[in-house]
């Protein structure tokens, strides 16, 4: 066709409106302006078109139970009986109208999506039992009743052949969707069985908040970004991975504040930033190293706050590099109270330092100074009952360490050059509140715990942390079970001391049979190491003695997770730990890579079919899942799957003494195991019945200091926000202010739960002082154990929440529609590799085939795959080149507050020092 001048268009168009004005009066009318869209105007016929397609019966609320830390409120509609469309309900109560953002709307394309997972093919619909082998695909369907009796014929098996402690439970995040998760602790905590950690397991737990803090993890809500003045982001992609709350953190740069993006990768979030700092993968706790270094040389620190409220002025003894204790100086002194030298003394001394853990229960205003002004710097002699000792403080040994990081030395290490790294230090110590946004990225390398230290000291030394606007933010899984009480009194009936709890990392790599490959960055062995600490009690080990006698568990329970798919060391775990297990039962609603090679699979209930309970640490709201939809095809939401699953089991009469974790035996009689599942409360008591799942939520809401008060309907109405905080939290909630941490260590004076009662960034225990020389936050590279070019990197991506949503076709049409792994251009043509190439991902440990995407955002010498992808969505999994990697100052127990519990302490399943090679595929 000729093309066109402007003229001739403009001619043509001309006579063509010309002759619909001659011929058409309603030409004329359809070129008019309408200046009143809902007034009058020809033809409106198809507005009842559009209504109807819209009308909908009636709505509800719910939410959707992912890890995805979101935890958005959204109303599902329904017409005829069906869930057609999803939208948010943007009813959050405002924290601070006019001061604050607003959290409404919260929601991202994937919660709009999951009516897929409502109706589509990857629903389980029915009970079904495995007729092929595992992971074959061939299923008979049952009755739930022949379901149930299989499984308890095996539970029971289990129990009478081997003990209750070879049958384990498995699931995932409690403030995701507490009930589901409650009811399988329920019956584990009254069959005797193991209930499994996640938090570490996934490496989303920051060790280095329970060894500097003595918390699991205590970070603001999202509506506290926007008080921030100046934000260091590392290893935490906001928006890709935090979409609902993306909004605060351009919203605080609108404010003011100044945005460093640090990523060796250029992602989203760095789009959004003031400077983006690219960093060498892993080195991240160099370059804080580095800014400390410049802060402390130029005393650009805060004095006062780290005398405190950190270890700072504590004195160590210079000739065993311990803490000098009371029980050093004082015949029956304490072991847990520590000294200060204390400069306003006549003559100058070691006085004690209030507050420590050794002082009694922690109380406001104990860590008052009052008088006493701490020595920072310098060397003294204390006498001791074994004579004069010379000691020096905590702050001055910091000061020797940091000779190793100098600007010119970090940027070395991190390829930032040092006039750059003396900039950033100066800044973040000048601007406040500045505070760190730290996510997966920095948190899933093998020294985790020594670059959160590292990322901790900086925002402490700088008197961050315990203001608004200010410290160090730890976003990666939904953790945060703010309503934990009365979790915790509806998932243990018979209390938390009787329950057997284990590190799932741990139970992994030993039933794995995972052979170690850092060895060589210790002393002795990792397994010198685990059987230390097993021997010890540091950490657990179940089934009991399995070092020893080679015992090993027999059944595992899979619910509200993915854990086969998420299994670092995959290869090991299908090879090993999979043959040795008579049962696996998997609780779902779709058929996800942990179901498909299961034994049996439950119908779950989806989340609009059941009642339930959310929460976050990003938000401070409570609402509920509500059942929407009755439960579809067969399906039963999982507080009545494990209610039946007790009454089986009840129908076996079981009967038998079992001897706990707290030192007692009870006699465990399942002939009322059911009565006991519906009425049982910690210490015997009855309790009003949670035989019903909304009942349960209730229960919860009653037992929670947070949520005295809320009633289960009052949350279906609208979400509210929590009503107060408990001890198990930092800060109060206060009226018109955002959550933020360690509020009641600086405004209250309150000590922290570590050994110090402070901010403990000296750990004296002797594997960390002699073995490891870790008594300090130090930096220490990546691990290299995987002789392969490229760094394997798998972060959280924008089109699914893990494995959820990674197999849904409306997800699929925003990416490629399949699996596809990430080259920078240079490192594409080296191979000889072109974009969307079939290649092959491999290492010793395992191998994966996926398409290859070549992007310049990439960094060389890395390779990127957005996590989560199904097995049976590609060839291999994308965890088959990891393997398990324990570090052994993870496996340290019996320290003041550094000791095993439940999700807050314990090895983690680091991923990102995996090394590979691409090559493009053979087939």
């Amino acid at each position: 066709m000729k093309d066109l001048t402007r003229r001739q268009f403009l001619k043509i168009t001309g006579v063509a409106a010309g002759t619909l004005a001659a011929t058409d009066a309603l030409a004329l009318d359809l070129l008019k302006p309408v200046l009143d869209p809902t007034g009058a105007y020809p033809y409106r016929g198809w507005e009842t078109l559009y209504r109807n397609e819209w009308s909908f019966d009636y709505r509800g609320r719910s939410t959707h139970s992912v890890n995805c830390t979101g935890s958005c409120t959204w109303q599902g509609f329904v017409k005829n009986g069906i869930l057609f469309k999803e939208e948010q309900a943007a009813d959050y109560p405002d924290i601070n109208p006019g001061v604050l953002p607003t959290y409404n709307p919260r929601g991202c394309q994937k919660g709009a999506n999951h009516k897929e997972y409502v109706y589509g093919p990857q629903r389980v619909k029915y009970p079904l039992i495995r007729v092929g082998a595992r992971g074959e695909g061939k299923w008979q369907r049952v009755s739930w009743n022949t379901a149930l009796q299989y499984i308890a014929g095996k539970v029971v098996n289990a129990i009478t052949t081997a003990g209750p402690d070879t049958v384990t439970f498995y699931s995932a995040i409690p403030a995701k969707h507490h009930i589901t998760l409650a009811g399988g602790f329920r019956l584990a905590n009254l069959i005797g069985g193991v209930v499994c950690s996640f938090y570490d397991w996934y490496c989303d737990l920051p060790p280095g908040e329970p060894l500097t803090w003595g918390v699991q993890t205590d970070s603001c809500e999202s509506a506290d970004w926007f008080n921030s003045k100046y934000i260091m982001l590392m290893g935490a992609n906001l928006l890709e991975t935090r979409i609902p709350d993306s909004h605060f953190y351009t919203e605080a740069r609108q404010n003011g504040a100044r945005i460093v993006a640090v990523f060796p990768e250029y992602n989203p979030a760095s789009i959004h930033a003031d400077e983006y700092v690219p960093v060498k993968p892993g080195t991240d706790g160099a370059l804080c190293l580095g800014m400390v270094n410049v802060i402390v040389n130029e005393g650009r620190y805060d004095a006062a706050y780290i005398k405190q409220f950190t270890d700072m002025p504590f004195l160590v003894r210079t000739d065993t590099g311990k803490f000098l204790r009371e029980s050093d100086m004082v015949a029956g002194g304490s072991p847990d109270r520590f000294y200060v030298w204390d400069l306003a003394a006549k003559p100058n001394g070691p006085v004690l330092a209030p507050g420590t853990m050794g002082a009694g229960a922690p109380v406001n205003g104990a860590l008052a100074l009052g008088a006493i002004n701490p020595a920072l710097e310098g060397t003294f002699t204390a006498t001791t009952l074994a004579g004069r000792v010379p000691v020096t403080t905590v702050f001055s040994l910091l000061r020797l360490k940091l000779a190793d990081y100098s600007p010119t030395a970090v940027a070395g290490i991190t390829g930032i050059d040092a006039p750059r790294i003396a900039r950033l230090a100066r800044e973040f110590a000048t601007t406040k509140p500045a505070r760190i946004i730290e996510g997966a990225g920095t948190n899933h390398y093998y020294h985790n715990d020594l670059i959160n230290r590292a990322q901790i000291l900086l925002v402490a030394l700088t008197g961050n942390v315990g203001k608004p606007g200010g410290g160090f933010d730890h976003y990666v899984g939904q953790e945060k079970l703010w309503a934990e009480q009365g979790f915790f009194r509806l998932s243990y009936p018979l209390g938390r001391p009787k329950q057997r709890f284990q590190n799932t990392t741990i139970w992994t790599y030993v039933h794995a049979g995972v052979t170690s490959d850092v060895d060589s960055l210790w002393p002795r062995t990792i397994g010198s190491y685990l059987n230390d600490s097993v021997t010890n009690g540091w950490m657990p080990l179940y089934p009991k003695g399995t070092l020893t006698t080679g015992r090993t568990p027999k059944v595992l329970f899979i619910w509200g997770a993915n854990y086969l798919n998420q299994a670092k060391g995959y290869g090991d775990v299908i090879r090993n730990l999979w043959p040795k297990l008579d049962l696996i039962v998997s609780v779902n609603f779709r058929m996800d890579t942990s179901a498909l090679h299961a034994d049996v699979v439950l119908p779950a209930a989806s989340m609009f079919e059941k009642w339930d309970l959310s929460t976050t640490d990003l938000h401070s709201y409570i609402h509920p899942f509500t059942p929407v939809l009755t439960p579809q095809f067969e399906s039963r939401p999982d507080w009545e799957i494990w209610r039946s699953l007790a009454g089986a089991l009840q129908a076996t009469g079981l009967n038998f003494s079992d001897a706990l974790p707290d030192g007692t035996t009870i006699n465990r009689n399942f002939g009322t195991l059911l009565q006991n599942f519906d009425r049982l409360n910690i210490g015997g008591t009855s309790v009003l019945s949670v035989a019903d799942q909304k009942a349960a939520c209730q229960f919860l809401l009653d037992a929670s200091p947070e949520t005295s008060g809320l009633t289960v309907d009052q949350l279906k109405a609208q979400p509210r926000r929590f009503l107060q905080t408990s001890e198990e939290w930092t800060s109060d909630l206060l009226p018109g202010v955002a959550y933020y941490g360690f509020q009641r260590m600086t405004a209250r004076l309150r000590p922290l739960p570590t050994l110090t009662g402070r901010q403990q960034f000296y750990i004296d225990h002797d594997w960390f002082l002699k073995e490891f020389h870790e008594e300090l936050p130090v930096y220490k590279p990546p691990v290299n154990a995987d002789l392969y070019p490229l760094r394997w990197i798998t972060p959280h991506g924008r089109w699914s929440i893990h494995s959820t949503w990674r197999d849904a076709k409306y997800q699929l049409r925003l990416q490629r529609g399949r699996p596809i792994v990430y080259l920078s251009p240079g490192e594409a043509t080296a191979r000889g590799l072109a974009d969307n190439d079939k290649v092959e991902i491999y290492n010793g440990h395992g191998s994966l085939v996926a398409h290859l995407c070549i992007s310049p955002r990439l960094p060389a010498g890395m390779a990127m795959m957005y996590h989560g992808w199904e097995r049976y969505t590609l060839a291999g999994g994308w965890q088959s080149p990891s393997t398990i990697r324990i570090k052994p100052t993870q496996l340290v127990g019996g320290y003041g507050h550094v000791r095993f519990r439940l999700n807050y302490w314990g090895p983690t399943g680091n991923q990102k020092d995996t090394r590979v090679q691409i090559r493009k595929s053979p087939v």
